[in-house]
Formats: C-alpha cells, sequence, structure tokens
C-alpha cells in the first residue's frame, strides 16, 4: 500500500548532515521544515546544501517550508540561557532598551529608563543572562507592556515556563514578575499573555527579507504563525505575489483563539492548515485541547481542505528510542481523523535520535491508514 500522507522533520543542528538526511529519508519523510523564527534562510545556506545534495543523489524533490516569524510575540537574545526557579523574582523590559544593560535595583531602573532615552539598538543585540543582577532581565517587546497588569499570567516557551505578573510600571515600561513554573529559559522563545492578543503586524521586517530569497534556496512553502483572520493571509499573498511567489503553497498555523473562531473565513486563503498545539495549548485549557483539534479536523474535512498536526507528536525521543504508547496512539488518531500531514519539530532538530523518530513516525501513520482502508473507516 503506498504512503499518502506528507510527513516532515524539522531541519535543526541535529539532522542537517547529508548521513542523518538521507536516512530519514529513507525511513519516509517527504519534506523539511525550516524555522526562521531564530535565523535566515541565508545562513542556512550549507544545512539547505546538503539537503538537495541528498536530494539529488536519491532522485527526489523534497518539500521544504519555512516557518516565519509572523505576528508572534517572542523574548528577545539573550547571552546564554537562563535559569529561572519556582518563586524566584524576574522583571520583564523592552528588547531595544535592554541591549547590553542589566539592572538590579529600583534606583538603576530609574537611571536606565534616562539613558535609554537616547539609546537605539536592535533585537538582534544580545542580553547578559544573569551577570551579577540580583533579579534576572528578561527582553520582552515593547508592545506587550500596554497589555500587562498584575496578577496575569504569562506563558514562555510554549508554557513550559510560567510567570504570574506583580509589578506593572507603565512610563518605563518595564514589569515584574513571579516564576510559578520555572526552567530554563533561552532566547526568542514564545511569549503568550492568558486572555490577550497582541497586536503586531502580519509579517515582520525578517519575514520580508526572506521572501525575497525563497525562490533561490527552493521553498515550496509558507507556515505563517498565529494567523488571526483572513487578512493575515492575504497579507502573506500579496507580499508572494509582489515577490513572483503566487506558486509557493500557504499553510495556516491555528495557534490562537482568533485563529480557530474564524477558521471557516480562513480556508479559501490558504493551501493547508496546520494544527499547531504547542501554542494553541497556551490558549486553551490543556483538558479541553484535544477536542479543539478534532473541531478543527472536522471543519477541514468538511471544506475539504488538508490538514497537518504537528508538536509533541513523538516529544519523548527527544532523549529515548523508544516512543511512548500515548505518542503512538497520538499518531495513528490523527491520521484517521484525516490529517494530511503530520510533522516533527524538536525530535529532529535537537533530538538525539532524529532517525528513529521519522520511522516511528511513518511506520505508525503507515498501519493508520492501512487500518482505515482494511476497516472500511470512513471519516
Amino acid at each position: 500500500m503506498k504512503k499518502t500522507l506528507e510527513l516532515y522533520g524539522t531541519l535543526g543542528p541535529t539532522d542537517h548532515s547529508t548521513e542523518i538526511l538521507n536516512d530519514m529519508f529513507q525511513a519516509g519523510m517527504t519534506g523539511l521544515r525550516l524555522n526562521l523564527s531564530h535565523t535566515n534562510l541565508a545562513d542556512c545556506e550549507p544545512w539547505l546544501e546538503n539537503l538537495y545534495a541528498v536530494a539529488e543523489k536519491r532522485h527526489i524533490v523534497p518539500d521544504l517550508l519555512v516557518d516565519l516569524q509572523g505576528p508572534e510575540v517572542r523574548i528577545g537574545i539573550l547571552k546564554e540561557p537562563l535559569p529561572l526557579s519556582d518563586g524566584s523574582a524576574v522583571r520583564l523590559c523592552p528588547i531595544a532598551a535592554m541591549a547590553g544593560k542589566s539592572i538590579s535595583s529600583p534606583a538603576e531602573n530609574e537611571r536606565f529608563s534616562m539613558e535609554e532615552k537616547n539609546v537605539s539598538s536592535t533585537e538582534k543585540s544580545p542580553v547578559p543572562a544573569n551577570s551579577g543582577m540580583k533579579v534576572p532581565v528578561i527582553p520582552v517587546p515593547e508592545a506587550v507592556f500596554p497589555y500587562l497588569k498584575e496578577g496575569q499570567t504569562l506563558r514562555l516557551d510554549d508554557g513550559n515556563i510560567i510567570l504570574t505578573v506583580t509589578k506593572v510600571s507603565p512610563a518605563l515600561p518595564a514589569a515584574e514578575a513571579r516564576v510559578a513554573a520555572g526552567g530554563v529559559l533561552s532566547s526568542r522563545k514564545s511569549l503568550a499573555i492568558d486572555g490577550v492578543s497582541v497586536e503586531l503586524p502580519t509579517l515582520t521586517a525578517q519575514d520580508f527579507e526572506n521572501l525575497k530569497v525563497l525562490q533561490k534556496y527552493r521553498v515550496t512553502g509558507v507556515m505563517l504563525p498565529f494567523v488571526r483572520g483572513r487578512e493575515d493571509l492575504i497579507n502573506l499573498k500579496k507580499a508572494l505575489m509582489d515577490n513572483r511567489l503566487s506558486h509557493i503553497r500557504i499553510f495556516a498555523k491555528i495557534e490562537n483563539r482568533q485563529g480557530v473562531e474564524q477558521l471557516s473565513s480562513l480556508l479559501p486563503h490558504c493551501d493547508q492548515i496546520v494544527i499547531a498545539r504547542g501554542d494553541l495549548g497556551n490558549a486553551y485549557p490543556l483538558p479541553k485541547l484535544p477536542g479543539v483539534q478534532k473541531q478543527i479536523a472536522r471543519t477541514c474535512l468538511a471544506f475539504k481542505k488538508p490538514f497537518m498536526v504537528v508538536t509533541q507528536m513523538l516529544a519523548s525521543m527527544a532523549e529515548h528510542p523508544v516512543p511512548t504508547r500515548a505518542e503512538v496512539s497520538d499518531i495513528f488518531n490523527a491520521v484517521l481523523d484525516g490529517a494530511s500531514s503530520l510533522m516533527l519539530t524538536g525530535e529532529t532538530a535537537a533530538g538525539r535520535y532524529p532517525v528513529e523518530a521519522m520511522q516511528v513516525l511513518s511506520d505508525t501513520s503507515f498501519e493508520a491508514l492501512r487500518y482505515r482502508m482494511e476497516s472500511k473507516f470512513f471519516l
């Protein structure tokens, strides 16, 4: 029986060698995702050269999807990963103002705000993670501060780290928070505010630069994060057409309540819907997430729109060679729900067992397809 699903890995530090890429294609991978939240296409050229060298030897034309920055809220760049312990205090300051600065007291905070009036800096400037500071500082986009209030919950790194806002100083702007659930925070991780949608433009300046070179790097599809409404997809389509790239497929990532609520209006403006369960799990209580996933799947099937399921498909395989039973069941059920694509992220980009993970994804999805056919399972 022929496999009919699109199976994607994510290109990263672990799986960019020609040997591993070849083995992943051998395992059943049909394409790769490149996350541009942390980098750009030009910087990844050596990885892409390896990809196309392998593809040429295997006589295949792989799909390459680029995941844009889009209207996603992310923290700035840290000089090194920042350990955050439960119950500890942190300070939030604007990315641009924080470049190269450290704050350890209210007096310094006031002086800092005065100094920064004449400072110009960029998001790319690294912030010392904890260089002698009594209170660690997390750089965040300035657009976030008008939405902050005391008692609010902030979820960082797909909800792996949780902060509770304890004080807001709009004039600086700055905020203080307490760590409710700690962990190690790295640069450019996602930031979500419970019950709030921060208004940002559809595409960033870096997104526009990356769009200019999609043809050069043989990109076949673009993933737009945090789609809020059809206007976001129309804006992306216009940007693609401005660069004579109307053939590039558009993948609309559903990661917030707006995307779920506006789903039917998004379908005519994209080629595929992406059920991105990481940030979607921040937008809804986790017990409700499976129901939201089923709801999106049913809507896509009703309108004959292909959809992808992604995030933590095989999360345990980032560290272990064998998946959990729950993960295998998750993959199987996603196929039974009608998914046309499945994707691995950190499992292949930074995990210890990228080839094994792709093999499990491929084998399990194949078994699900066979079950669906042999049992006359109809969607």
